[in-house]
């Protein structure tokens, strides 16, 4: 059971609910839409080596920004 608590923190605590980068791919994937960001200046690299990652966003969203742009997700 204190494993599971333990895991289930981790996962939670490491998880930043708002993080910003530049677009550099977009992709739809069996209806769900992603970008791909790279870390922003400003971000510790050492926290986030290679930076950036996929985000999930909606449709709308998807289809309000190009890549090269600035995106946050809150």
């Amino acid at each position: 059971m204190k494993k599971t608590l333990f895991i289930i923190f981790f996962v939670f605590a490491s998880c930043d609910p708002y993080s910003c980068g530049t677009i550099v791919d977009k992709y739809e994937m069996n209806g769900v839409y992603f970008f791909t960001l790279t870390s922003t200046s400003g971000t510790n690299d050492s926290e986030n080596p290679g930076g950036g990652g996929q985000v999930e966003v909606t449709r709308d969203t998807y289809n309000s920004f190009v890549i090269g742009e600035e995106y946050c997700n809150e």
